[in-house]
């Protein structure tokens, strides 16, 4: 790439200083998007030729315009008809019916643009999962003067955000087969519509759809009504009925509500609690900081709806006297035992001993530096770890301030893995709603963790010999999803956390040596989510906290579920 065009990627010519930011955080999604995707747009590593020409026809909604009818009609290769102004209740049989043959079919908004790199984007895609009845993929809108704006870079599918909101939009492929098997939706909107078929085809087909990233088509609109990416928009009352439809027919959601939307148009799903309520069993590794520690057990006592806890405090070698009080204090209680655990720090040995203590049916640790304020986060995160097919889940913590310190885990942002939007305000939705919604996740902070404690026996633990202090957490979620099983955050349990103000920073000067061989370890064992976590797109930055554009997009590595 000539210098020129680089330039022209930041609008003038930067200084050194200004240029090495610039790489490290990624670009700005609002500001720089336009001249980002005139670069990008195009951009693939070198690969194989398509294995065959794709077979697309688009239906097309809504009233054309000239310019509508010259657009559509200038595509040799895909087959287009119209929908009519009829319900698409009776216009989407006929349309299939009448449609040129083809093995795939796109709805879309007669003022709505395919991307130009949209066929082979999905015929790469299928020729990787030849068999997925259904693709979706990322969106952005177009003004009436052609500028690009509000990308919407999607995860993989997951069933918790794609119910929560409409996690499709309007990029999405059916395979014909599957959609001729389906009940034309009464949805009023084109966006329902699509969203309704999308989740029968689910059902009708039994797999999950394919993620093809990158950009498929350009929503018409304008900047000053949606100038951010479509899915904090779209509204939710709409797409009640078709989630409680799925839910009904979707075996791992048995038992689940539905409620919303809220005020960002999000629903949610509320799971079942077991009956008897299980005793959750409480891990705590703490080193003295008795004000940070009996805080937090204030809060479990106080603050916490949940009738049945048990709490085991790991003591790391304390020496102060006013802990050592505390501790006294503390065995005094029927549901608190404090177990001795003196000698260098790992939190991994920590948390095991802590483990192999409980009694209880759920494990959760949590460091000691956190506060409850909510009487219903227990709640939450049992019910979602008593599910079908979840194995752990996590929930959302916030700084004193109110302001956020972990929505989940991006796999691979830093280096190795690192929390996306930190710092954000509470209520702030985060790119394409993600803070406020429930979601699959490659990790979650150890910070708070949920799980069952036969799963969390049967995977051995916490790495103890090789993640000492950094990144247990994070591996040990990896095993949870290399076992087969889902990884939850959850929005609507919160908590605060004083973050790392009992342990410090890993990387002061005495752990510096250990963080970076534990860094490496990771590196080594998780190289391929590091690469490409599926719950992140790939064009999206893996620098800094909150949601910017990849310098470059990185290649996706398609996966078989």
């Amino acid at each position: 790439m000539g210098f020129g065009r680089f330039r022209k990627l930041f609008r003038r010519e930067p200084t050194r200083q200004e240029l090495y930011l610039q790489l490290t955080r990624g670009l700005n999604i609002e500001r720089d998007y336009q001249t980002w995707i005139e670069l990008w747009e195009n951009y693939e590593p070198a690969r194989a030729l398509p294995k065959a020409p794709l077979s697309l026809s688009i239906l097309l909604d809504g009233p054309a315009s000239a310019g509508d009818r010259a657009y559509w009609n200038a595509f040799e290769a895909l087959r287009t008809t119209d929908l009519a102004d009829r319900p698409l209740t009776e216009a989407l049989p006929h349309a299939l019916r009448n449609a040129p043959a083809s093995d795939h079919v796109m709805i879309l908004h007669a003022s709505d643009r395919l991307a130009e790199s949209a066929v082979r984007r999905v015929r790469a895609a299928l020729d990787a999962v030849p068999d997925a009845p259904l693709i979706f993929g990322d969106e952005d809108q177009v003004d009436a003067a052609g500028r690009r704006f509000a990308p919407w870079f999607k995860p993989d599918f997951g069933d918790d955000l794609f119910l929560c909101q409409n996690g499709f939009g309007r990029a999405v492929i059916f395979r014909t087969m599957v959609l001729d098997q389906l009940e034309p939706p009464e949805a009023g909107t084109l966006d329902d519509a699509i969203y309704d078929l999308a989740l029968q085809a689910i059902i009708a087909a039994g797999k999950d759809p394919l993620h093809c990233p990158g950009i498929l088509v350009h929503v018409a609109g304008e900047p000053a009504r949606t100038p951010r990416a479509r899915a904090i928009h779209l509204p939710g009352h709409g797409r009640r009925g078709a989630v409680e439809r799925f839910i009904a027919r979707r075996s791992a959601l048995t038992g689940a509500t539905v409620e919303g939307p809220d005020a960002h148009g999000f629903l949610r799903l509320r799971h079942p609690l077991p009956d008897p309520l299980p005793l959750v069993s409480v891990v705590i590794p703490t080193r003295d900081r008795k004000d940070l520690l009996e805080l937090c057990i204030k809060s479990l006592d106080g603050a916490t709806g949940y009738p049945h806890l048990e709490i085991i405090v790991i003591d790391n070698g304390s020496e102060e006297a006013a802990t050592k009080a505390y501790f006294s204090q503390l065995s005094q209680r029927p549901d608190v035992r404090i177990v001795d655990a003196p000698g260098p720090f790992n939190y991994s040995r920590l948390i095991n001993l802590g483990a192999s203590r409980a009694r209880g049916e759920i494990l959760m640790t949590l460091n000691n530096d956190i506060e409850a304020f909510e009487r219903g986060w227990l709640h939450e995160l049992v019910s979602q770890v008593s599910r079908p097919g979840v194995g752990l889940a996590g929930c959302l913590l916030l700084y004193p301030d109110r302001s956020v310190q972990h929505a989940g885990v991006i796999v691979g942002l830093s280096g190795v893995a690192g929390h996306m939007y930190g710092e954000a305000a509470a209520e702030d939705p985060g790119y394409a709603g993600r803070i406020q919604a429930a979601q699959d996740l490659s990790a979650v902070t150890g910070a708070c963790h949920v799980l069952r404690r036969d799963l969390f026996e049967r995977l051995g633990g916490l790495d103890e010999r090789h993640l000492a202090v950094a990144y247990n957490d994070i591996d040990f979620c990896l095993r949870v999803r290399e076992a087969g099983l889902r990884v939850i955050y959850t929005p609507h349990a919160r908590l605060l956390h004083r973050h790392s103000a009992s342990r410090g920073s890993d990387i002061r000067p005495e752990r510096l040596a250990s963080f970076t061989w534990e860094r490496d370890y990771m590196r080594r064992r998780w190289a391929e989510v590091i690469f490409d976590d599926p719950f992140f797109n790939p064009n999206l930055s893996l620098s800094g906290k909150r949601g910017r554009l990849a310098t470059a997009p990185r290649p996706r590595l398609y996966r078989t579920r």
